[in-house]
């Protein structure tokens, strides 16, 4: 059965939500003996009653506060709860804000004053930008990349060596022109070594394996 308590700021606590722990009674204490079964002092007792606590009988005219252990318990179950939501709504909100300032240079940065949990956080938001930016097709993978390029510098390659033999079949070269040729070919070949080598690419070396036809007999 659900039961409802409706505190002083309109908020709405759900008793079933917060169960006592099997072989707890229920009972109605003052502040004192409420502080005692809280594991706590009685000032705290009063800040939590200010704080919205609820109280079954407000005492006056010589009687004191009655407090309902179940009501007591829930409202403080309830309170821990949703400042832990607090605490990390702010902590989601904080790692969404340091998107802006990922890829910044500041990343070393960071890893050196946050706490592990915070570098965590900051991971996931590095994983959650990279993300969007890969649907939005603003990032490509790097695998993919690498198989395009080798795929394009691969036809690039073979175009560029089969050059020679292809201009004097088909314009009938003299053996001093497919020479010149072979030699232009092989420059443009040593030009795109050395173009990706100062990018910081390494270079296969291309192994000469002779005459195909005599490789075949």
């Amino acid at each position: 059965m659900t039961e409802l308590i409706t505190l002083d700021s309109g908020e709405v606590i759900d008793l079933s939500r917060y169960p006592l722990p099997d072989g707890i009674d229920d009972e109605v204490y003052n502040i004192q003996l409420m502080a005692k079964a809280m594991n706590t002092s009685t000032v705290t007792v009063n800040k939590w009653i200010d704080a919205g606590m609820p109280v079954e009988n407000p005492g006056g005219n010589g009687r004191s506060y009655e407090l309902r252990f179940s009501h007591c318990y829930a409202w403080r179950k309830w309170r821990e709860g949703k400042d832990q939501a607090a605490v990390k709504a702010k902590a989601s909100s904080a790692a969404q804000k340091a998107m802006l300032f990922v890829g910044e240079g500041d990343e070393a940065a960071a890893d050196n004053t946050l706490s592990a949990k915070e570098v965590r956080e900051w991971s996931e938001a590095v994983i959650l930008r990279d993300k969007a930016a890969l649907q939005r097709g603003d990032l490509v993978k790097r695998g993919d990349v690498q198989d395009i390029m080798e795929k394009l510098l691969g036809t690039v390659r073979r175009t560029i060596t089969n050059m020679p033999d292809w201009l004097e079949q088909e314009f009938s070269l003299s053996p001093r022109q497919a020479d010149k040729a072979q030699t232009y070919a092989d420059g443009l070949l040593d030009e795109l070594r050395l173009q990706l080598e100062r990018q910081g690419y390494q270079t296969a070396d291309v192994i000469d394996f002779g005459d195909r036809d005599t490789l075949a007999e």
